[in-house]
């Protein structure tokens, strides 16, 4: 291929005359990148958008997620928790053992 490339130059072909030559020869396939026409516009939109809907799924899943996460009702604490004073009495004497 290089050869026949270089062969081209040497005829005086500029570069769109080699291109199309072995374009009519192998077809758009033989190109690098295909011509933003047609249905190769896909491959240039495609996974653009794809990207873009990733990002809009994954920030609605981490929005839902990080909301379900949060506490059902704001206002309850430790405090607001009924607990008898033998349990109480009893995370005491847990706590002092753990901590000392």
């Amino acid at each position: 291929m290089h050869r026949r490339v270089v062969a081209l130059a040497a005829q005086g072909r500029t570069a769109q005359q080699i291109l199309d030559a072995f374009v009519q020869q192998h077809g758009v396939s033989i190109l690098m990148a295909p011509p933003k026409r047609g249905f190769n516009l896909a491959g240039y939109f495609v996974p653009s958008l794809l990207i873009v809907a990733a990002g809009v799924v994954l920030t609605l899943v981490l929005r839902r997620w990080s909301r379900a996460a949060q506490p059902a009702a704001p206002g309850t604490n430790a405090a607001d928790v009924p607990a008898s004073p033998a349990e109480l009495e009893r995370l005491r004497r847990e706590l002092d053992r753990l901590s000392g």
